[in-house]
């Protein structure tokens, strides 16, 4: 295994982990650099805290797979957030990279797992299907100038063009499984506080 690979492969926990502890020391008013630092323990922790034969960290690595290119991008964005507070989620790429993953998780994951007669997953393996739409979306993501999208569509493309991963399915260059579900969280998100904004004006209208 190349050290490429071994990194890759511990990205999205190591990610994970420390968006979680980073997120958590938000409950106290701390510095940035301190909640980076809260994040960067909380990975050391994992690593050295041995169940059973493998450590806490490694079993988290077993149970998610190497992140998509989008994916750890959205990954890195949700970590930023959890670390000085910005919040992307206003700008109208990250709503469009995030709905765009969240209708690739609903057209592929119900039919892999068995929810459907027909597996979309087979698309990624051979066809034009997949490849054609992903053109459009990154001719619609460079027209939009949308160079994040852009950049990790290229990014994930190339890696499945070169065979830089373990998969043969375009699917998985694309997207996974951690990255749909943060983009549904994100997009959670959005719809409740689009609809806390409705309802303040509302009842700060009604006179007393």
């Amino acid at each position: 295994m190349s050290a490429v690979d071994y990194l890759l492969d511990r990205s999205s926990a190591a990610l994970l982990v420390f968006m979680a502890a980073a997120a958590l020391s938000q409950v106290v008013r701390i510095s940035p650099a301190k909640r980076a630092a809260i994040g960067i323990a909380a990975i050391a922790i994992a690593a050295l805290t041995h169940i059973s034969t493998r450590s806490g960290f490694e079993w988290i690595v077993s149970a998610i797979e190497r992140p998509s290119a989008p994916g750890l991008l959205l990954l890195v964005l949700f970590a930023i957030t959890a670390t000085i507070g910005r919040r992307f989620d206003s700008g109208s790429e990250f709503r469009f990279g995030t709905a765009m993953l969240v209708l690739a998780g609903v057209l592929l994951y119900p039919g892999a797992v068995g929810f459907l007669n027909y597996d979309t997953y087979v698309l990624g393996y051979s066809g034009y299907v997949l490849p054609l739409l992903l053109v459009v979306l990154l001719a619609y993501a460079l027209y939009r100038r949308y160079f994040f999208i852009a950049a990790a569509l290229n990014i994930g493309i190339l890696g499945f063009l070169l065979g830089a991963g373990r998969s043969l399915n375009l699917w998985d260059y694309v997207i996974d499984p951690v990255a749909w579900l943060l983009a549904i969280g994100a997009w959670i998100t959005i719809v409740v506080t689009a609809a806390i904004r409705k309802i303040k004006p509302a009842t700060t209208s009604v006179p007393a």
